[in-house]
Formats: C-alpha cells, structure tokens, sequence
C-alpha cells in the first residue's frame, strides 16, 4: 500500500512542476468536425453557404480559449489505468499563477498567453506565437504540435506531451470559449 501511495504522490508531484515543452511524437489525429470544402461559396467566413446559420467548422476555432482543465492518465504496473483531472489554475498546476489563454485568429495566428513564475517566484505573463490547422496548434519553441482532439463553438480539446521532473506523459487540456 505504501508503494501504491508513494506511486500517487510522485505522479502527482509531477504536476507541481510543469513544464510547457512539448516532445509529442504522435501523429495528428482529424477531428470529428467535418473538414470545409475548398470551393466554398463563401470561403473564409462564418457561414459557408451565404443565407444560412451553419459556421464554417474551422472558423469555430477562431476565438480567444481559457484553459479550464488538465487531466492526464497513468497506469501503475499490475493495476488498471488511473486518470487524474484538475482545473487547469489549481496550484499544483499553475502554483497559483493565472490559467493560460489560446487566441486563435483569421488565418494561421495563434497566440498563447501563459502566466507562470518567473525565477524570483513571480507570476509574469509570457505570449508566444504559433501557427494552427484545424488538426494541430504549433507553438513557437516546441518540438510536436499539439493535437486538436475536438472544438466546437464552446470547447477546444488538446493533446499533447509534457515533461515533469524528467519523465513525459500525454495531457488532455480542455479551453472554455471566452
């Protein structure tokens, strides 16, 4: 028991350390949103058919997203996978700095807005750039880009990897359309 425990607790410590580094190897993974033709009567806006109400699937993701959870799944040997959720601001996670921003913009723009401590022990706002698909959001400074698991005009669903204190594993992190 003492070893299941400890297990918990290392895997939890884990996130009292974030690291914002991707090294995401998997593939890209299509949403379950349709993809928009390219001969679009309308390309590039809200609707794709002039005179109706149905957005254009990739305009969905144009928006600024609050992170508003992180959950992560891990498996202990000889017993069943365990999966742990927190809101995105909880201290282990952001140490009680702000919760993350995602502004995805017309075109390819994308810009993150992360609120971390600094070396004093500061919670400062750093924004990084990126580019985004309708299947992948890339931020500048990481290796693999992060998987759009699903959007829709309300939630935005990542994938990717990040490394606590040394050792990596997926996360799922859940945006809330601002």
């Amino acid at each position: 028991m003492k070893k299941i425990f400890f297990v918990a607790a290392f895997a939890f410590a884990g996130l009292t350390m974030v690291s914002c580094s991707s090294d995401d190897s998997s593939p890209v993974v299509t949403t379950d949103t349709p993809t928009p033709s390219t001969d679009s009567p309308n390309p590039g806006t809200d609707t794709p058919n002039p005179g109706t109400d149905t957005p254009d699937p990739v305009s969905l993701m144009v928006g600024t997203w609050k992170a508003t959870t992180l959950s992560y799944s891990f498996t202990i040997p000889g017993q069943e996978e365990q999966t742990h959720q927190f809101p995105f601001d909880h201290a282990s996670i952001k140490g009680g700095c702000a919760t993350d921003y995602l502004t995805v913009e017309e075109g390819t723009v994308v810009n993150l807005k992360q609120n971390n401590k600094n070396e004093e022990g500061n919670c400062v706002d750093v924004n990084i750039a990126g580019t985004w698909t309708e299947d992948a959001i890339s931020i500048t400074g990481e290796t693999q880009p992060r998987e759009v698991v699903s959007f829709n005009q309300t939630e935005l669903v990542l994938k990717y990897e990040m490394t606590f204190n040394g050792r990596s594993t997926d996360v799922t992190v859940k945006y809330t359309r601002q």
